[in-house]
């Protein structure tokens, strides 16, 4: 599976939107037969990742650019939300194989993240429980926080639709899983329906 291609930090964002519309962001239901790694054009640079204040299903601050992305390590992000009937818990429960594959990699060289899409209702209280459900270990982080925050968080990181109507519709979100290696300016995509073994060798390419 080929990586992103390195490319200056100031074409990061308009490239990595581009490329978003034809990397998997046309809606859940062609995802499962179409789950292989789709490479964005360039790697998003710091302007990228906001340093937006979240919360972990602990309640606990987390810094999206210091806590998760900056450093020598793999970050992996999902978007989801509680209430989804569809996608999110099938793609969560794939992840959740990852787990046992990873070891003790999870958390260290490796870190998960999924960001609720709808934070209104997503309280740490919520995004606990619902982790709960598929037995997600220390080192995998499910995070909500400010709307506006969110809203720079995927779209920093090209995960969403140019068709406004779309993309205000949470029923139609992707299930990529974004990850890379920001120390080493290395991004890729792959869906998170892909084969878990799949999605391992591609976590811990770079770490």
């Amino acid at each position: 599976m080929p990586d992103i291609a390195r490319a200056p930090a100031s074409c990061g964002r308009r490239l990595l939107e581009r490329r978003s519309l034809i990397t998997g962001l046309v809606g859940a239901c062609v995802l499962p037969a179409t789950a292989r790694a789709a490479p964005s054009a360039s790697p998003p640079g710091r302007a990228d990742f906001p340093n937006a204040l979240l919360l972990n299903q602990d309640g606990e601050p987390v810094r999206f650019y210091d806590d998760l992305v900056r450093g020598d390590h793999v970050v992996a992000i999902s978007f989801v939300f509680a209430q989804c009937a569809d996608i999110c818990p099938s793609t969560i429960a794939n992840l959740a194989k990852v787990q046992p594959l990873l070891g003790e990699r999870l958390g260290r060289q490796v870190r998960l993240a999924s960001i609720s899409i709808d934070p209104a209702r997503d309280t740490p209280a919520i995004l606990k429980a619902y982790s709960a459900r598929f037995g997600v270990r220390p080192g995998w982080q499910f995070l909500t926080g400010r709307r506006t925050d969110i809203e720079r968080i995927r779209r920093g990181l090209g995960v969403f639709d140019r068709d406004p109507a779309k993309d205000r519709d949470k029923t139609q979100h992707t299930g990529m899983l974004v990850y890379g290696n920001e120390a080493r300016g290395r991004w890729s995509r792959v869906s998170a329906l892909a084969d878990p073994r799949r999605i391992y060798e591609g976590l811990t390419r770079w770490s």
